[in-house]
């Protein structure tokens, strides 16, 4: 049997899991959306236009520190682009002493001018959709390419766990292994997500690039294969198949007849910019969620285990429902990402 060398954070990051496993609320994970302002130009996104609340570094500050005591393992923060917030260092180093994994999911065209704003950052995710500098820059604006790889080697170079995302379409398909094996080359993990039209943040007069159900079925099972093979997939090769068996992919969400099974809700839960706490980004839920400001952490978070989103076609989430489920292959996975 492989064996697998625990680190430090790991450790730490289990006896925190078990310290607050029987508390009222568990939100080990959180997502904090800060804005959807942003200096990329993604055809196929639509996030800069949709309009918010923002909260204030001072109150942003607050909940962090409340998300703290109540135990949160991890913290990712998202936009748009959250290192265009000037607070954004801030924010990150007051999660790191709150005891939080400080992750972003980043297009790296800040941080590549800015290097500093890895500072107190643990994980970064950087958004890549192409190995060839014009098919990227063509998807993401011009210079996006650029800017994502030093990123990348940035973040490389100061020990960060670095991860790759790759939106993908009918305009990269080809480039996926290609992606694969650049990751491989750097030492690093990837995923790679069809992109979902019909949701919230995506441009629906991009449509035409979508992938056509077969395409994405091939494509999970692909990387299934891959993940089996030893590949540097980031998730399981179970979370692959359930996206590939999902039985109608112009859904995104399926509903629950009763009370949700899903961790979203439960242990993992996402912060929009104005304050309101929901399951996740892409529920399908019947849910009028609480605002934290209005409401208190608490209340929200508790409100939020309420929705009725059964299940869903993310292998990031599915393999979130895997891991928290304690199942042995995920939490393996967990071991070997480090």
């Amino acid at each position: 049997m492989e064996e697998i060398e625990m680190t430090a954070r790991q450790i730490r990051m289990g006896l925190r899991f078990l310290k607050h496993l029987t508390h009222r609320v568990r939100p080990y994970e959180v997502t904090a959306q800060l804005w959807n302002s942003c200096d990329g130009r993604c055809v196929y996104c639509r996030c800069p236009e949709v309009e918010t609340g923002l909260m204030t570094t001072e109150e942003w500050g607050s909940i962090i520190r409340a998300l703290g005591s109540l135990g949160t393992l991890r913290i990712k923060f998202q936009g748009g682009e959250p290192t265009l917030r000037p607070d954004f260092g801030a924010l990150v180093r007051e999660a790191r002493r709150a005891g939080m994994v400080t992750a972003v999911i980043s297009n790296g065209l800040r941080i590549a001018a800015h290097p500093e704003l890895l500072d107190s950052l643990d994980e970064t995710v950087i958004s890549l959709d192409s190995v060839r500098p014009e098919v990227n820059d063509e998807l993401r604006g011009k210079g996006a390419y650029e800017g994502a790889v030093k990123a990348i080697d940035l973040s490389l170079a100061r020990g960060i766990k670095t991860f790759v995302n790759m939106a993908l379409s009918r305009r990269n398909f080809e480039d996926l292994e290609p992606m694969l094996s650049y990751c491989e080359a750097k030492g690093i993990r990837m995923n790679a997500q069809p992109i979902k039209f019909g949701v919230k943040y995506y441009d629906d007069e991009a449509r035409k690039i979508a992938l056509a159900p077969d395409e994405i079925r091939r494509t999970y099972r692909r990387m299934a294969d891959w993940k089996k093979r030893g590949r540097a997939m980031m998730f399981s090769p179970s979370s692959y198949l359930k996206s590939a068996e999902w039985p109608d992919l112009t859904r995104n969400t399926m509903r629950s007849p009763g009370p949700s099974e899903c961790i979203a809700g439960k242990f993992y839960f996402h912060i929009n910019p104005d304050g309101d706490i929901i399951p996740c980004i892409p529920h399908g839920a019947e849910f009028s969620p609480k605002n934290v400001l209005k409401d208190g952490l608490v209340e929200a978070l508790k409100h939020t285990e309420s929705h009725n989103c059964g299940a869903c076609w993310s292998p990031y989430l599915n393999e979130r429902r895997l891991l928290y489920g304690l199942n042995l292959s995920a939490i393996r996975g967990f071991l070997k990402r480090g």
